[in-house]
């Protein structure tokens, strides 16, 4: 999100370096690439009215409207947008508000898509950890309101998203092949964790990364393998633990690169945890990932060494950061070239997202 004590550490990092390694300046391409943006936060009256009942404190929109929202869109060749509430999320504190609020977030959303045909699409807000609940909005989301996939958080309280507690969820999701865009948000056990530090700034990163990490060594990804996931912000650290990740997994990061654990034997395949048994890697390369906040040269090459790229599409995180600035920076970063970044933009979210197709 825009904080001006961030941008000021930034300007002074670049300035330092004598160059911009986070280079966002340049003009966008006069083409109209017809982006898909799987990263955009939208704000229901009624969501935050029923939040504020609850006394549950929302995140402030930074002046988002509709109207800003089509303006933003426009001005980066930006065809749609995928909406979804942004955290706290959906849960208030007691069941019977919480469902409320989801069905007003999906209702509002649902009225978006009516009202600007082929502009916008919902990522649906259910009230978890009320499973029950969720269940009832994931069947009214899609059935109902035709959703394009459901937005989950990182974490409830402090479980993540491979918890057993969440195995309904993710049972009903997988037989709906259901797409999955997910959000971090703060773990109950890490708030304020670092005295004058925001959320923004580590824990969502962070938190994203321990889903990540969850879902797989849990063996959640290989139980529910039709589940499509899409995960916020590049995958947080991921791209930059995978050491961590493959410890002892004796997996290639790249052809003839073998990340070996302690005690290795740099055997490829080898040790693979028995939950993961098509290893780790696989369920890492089979998910999506987003470009919000993270299209910058650093963090773009990392994941691309990660995954293909055909698992990265393009997000804004709207109205916290534009669509010129994430177009800019994916431009200019230099890691991808213009058949790449026609698929960034586009092309990798139709697979999931096909009824965009003009």
């Amino acid at each position: 999100m825009k904080d001006l004590s961030r941008r000021k550490f930034i300007a002074g990092v670049v300035g330092l370096a004598g160059t911009s390694l986070l280079n966002t300046s340049c003009s966008n391409s006069t083409s109209n690439p017809r982006r898909i943006d799987v990263h955009s936060h939208i704000w229901p009256p009624k969501y935050v009215s029923i939040a504020k009942q609850n006394n549950v404190t929302i995140i402030p929109n930074n002046g988002w409207s509709v109207e800003k929202a089509l303006e933003d869109m426009d001005q980066a060749g930006t065809a749609s947008a995928l909406t979804s509430v942004t955290a706290p999320g959906l849960w208030l504190g007691n069941k019977d508000a919480s469902r409320e609020a989801a069905r007003e977030s999906n209702t509002y959303a649902a009225e978006l898509i009516r009202d600007h045909p082929g502009r916008f699409g919902m990522f649906a807000a259910v009230p978890l950890p009320d499973v029950d609940g969720s269940l009832l909005e994931v069947e009214y989301a899609f059935d109902t309101l035709k959703a394009d996939g459901i937005c989950l958080f990182t974490v409830y309280e402090d479980r993540f998203l491979g918890h057993p507690a969440f195995t309904p969820i993710l049972e009903e999701l997988n037989r709906r092949k259901a797409i999955v865009y997910t959000h971090p948000k703060e773990a109950d056990c890490c708030v304020n964790i670092v005295p004058g530090i925001p959320a923004t700034m580590i824990e969502y990163g962070t938190n994203t990364t321990r889903t990540i990490a969850n879902l797989i060594f849990s063996g959640a990804t290989t139980r529910f393998p039709d589940i499509q996931w899409i995960f916020s912000h590049a995958g947080g650290t991921t791209p930059f633990l995978i050491d961590r990740f493959l410890s002892g997994t004796a997996e290639e990061v790249v052809p003839g690169i073998v990340t070996k654990g302690a005690g290795g034997t740099g055997v490829v395949g080898s040790n693979r945890p028995a939950n993961v048994p098509n290893g780790v890697l696989y369920e890492l390369r089979k998910m999506y990932y987003d470009t919000a906040q993270t299209a910058n040269p650093i963090a773009m090459k990392a994941l691309r060494t990660l995954v293909p790229v055909s698992q990265i599409v393009f997000g804004t995180d709207f109205p916290f950061r534009t669509a010129v600035e994430t177009s800019n920076g994916l431009t200019t970063c230099g890691v991808f070239n213009a058949q790449e970044l026609e698929a960034i933009d586009r092309g990798n979210a139709l697979r999931l997202l096909p009824r965009f197709v003009l």
